[in-house]
């Protein structure tokens, strides 16, 4: 049995920090992980309904997406 990394860790911990973030200010959101982009660690995609603002709620994932990346 392979002990996880503290980096993977932290991955996993940053992970769910921003997917709690979003769900609490876009709670019809759906997240899935997707696979990563050139050297993004862990990509995301968000799905909303379609009478919601998607630039809004983009913003919302940004804003979240720096905060997570300064605390970890």
């Amino acid at each position: 049995m392979s002990a996880v990394q503290p980096q993977d860790k932290r991955l996993a911990e940053a992970v769910a920090v921003f997917i709690e973030a979003i769900h609490r200010e876009v709670p019809a959101a759906s997240m899935r992980p997707l696979a990563p982009y050139d050297d993004e660690d862990f990509t995301l995609e968000v799905r909303i309904p379609a009478e919601l603002d998607w630039e809004a709620v983009l913003d919302v994932c940004q804003r979240h997406a720096l905060a997570v990346e300064d605390q970890f």
